[in-house]
């Protein structure tokens, strides 16, 4: 292994990481939703385009991440997906309704599932850009 490549875990990344999720998000849900739904969709059609789009983010995300970040950064996007999905269920301590509700099974069943998404998008963008991972 190229001990080079490989630096100490960086805070810096997990944070833009969690920034680049959410803009992928939205960008996609943007354009997703837009051009392809249209604005008459039913409200099940809706939850699930925007399941999808959430999971494709973490992916295409970590994607990103391994491309663009210096060296090798493949724990810094899982991580920051699992903060991610933190932050957005943190929201639900706000919203009125009793479907949508905090709990900590949520947290860590979402979150894993954003974890492995972004580590196997990095180690993805890391193969294209050529390090060794």
């Amino acid at each position: 292994m190229d001990t080079q490549n490989h630096e100490l875990f960086s805070k810096k990344w997990m944070l833009i990481s969690m920034a680049i999720f959410i803009g992928i998000e939205l960008f996609l849900g943007g354009l997703i939703g837009n051009l392809l739904v249209g604005r008459f969709m039913s409200i099940s059609l809706k939850f699930l385009l925007q399941g999808l789009l959430n999971l494709v983010s973490f992916f295409i995300g970590g994607f990103v991440i391994g491309l663009i970040s210096p060296g090798i950064r493949i724990h810094e996007p899982a991580v920051g997906a699992f903060l991610s999905v933190s932050l957005m269920l943190c929201i639900t301590f706000f919203t009125p309704y009793s479907f949508i509700h905090f709990s900590f099974t949520k947290v860590i069943i979402g979150g894993a599932i954003a974890f492995f998404l972004a580590l196997s998008g990095a180690k993805l963008g890391e193969r294209v850009i050529g390090n060794r991972v």
